[in-house]
């Protein structure tokens, strides 16, 4: 037996919440430290580019670019809220989305990468576990070891008990 190919998406809510958090965090980085004693010329190189020197002129192209990236990243956020894809079954195998390692800002653009791809013959096991500090959560069982799915967390707990017995069942099936 195949399963057909499932999707399963942040919840809209919570990609709506971070949505507006990025947009906010990047309004307050653009104007939160705005000095109304200060003359209008220099709000404006401090929102956008300042010439006041090389140092100061590559610092703000560098902070524009992340503010700029914080509120176009919340805007992707809320309108794609409905599409925010974290886990997917289908006859192949298991997609799923790990947090990447490494900076925060990859952290925090966690959904823009593919989704990482396990076939079913290198899945030892998949399993769901509840527990009172970190709720219900996958635990994935590879050849190289065990691998908490953290970014699973935010499905609904039926999705994630779904997820554990489709992919179970194509494991005894492939056996």
């Amino acid at each position: 037996m195949t399963p057909q190919a499932k999707s399963y998406y942040l919840p809209q809510t919570r990609a709506i919440a971070v949505g507006v958090i990025l947009i906010l965090v990047g309004l307050a980085f653009t104007f939160g430290f705005i000095d109304i004693h200060r003359s209008v010329w220099y709000n404006i190189q401090f929102i956008l580019i300042s010439f006041e020197g090389v140092v100061e002129f590559f610092m703000s192209i560098i902070m524009l670019i992340f503010k700029a990236g914080l509120i176009v990243g919340g805007y992707y956020y809320i309108k794609y809220s409905t599409g925010v894809e974290r886990a997917r079954l289908d006859d192949k195998g298991f997609y799923y989305r790990l947090i990447p390692k490494g900076s925060r800002y990859s952290k925090i653009m966690i959904d823009s990468g593919p989704l990482t791809f396990t076939p079913y013959s290198q899945i030892i096991d998949l399993t769901y576990k509840k527990n009172f500090w970190t709720g219900g959560q996958l635990y994935l069982t590879l050849p190289s070891g065990m691998l908490p799915l953290i970014a699973l967390g935010v499905l609904k707990d039926s999705e994630k008990i779904e997820i554990a017995k489709q992919v179970k069942a194509q494991i005894n099936t492939g056996r």
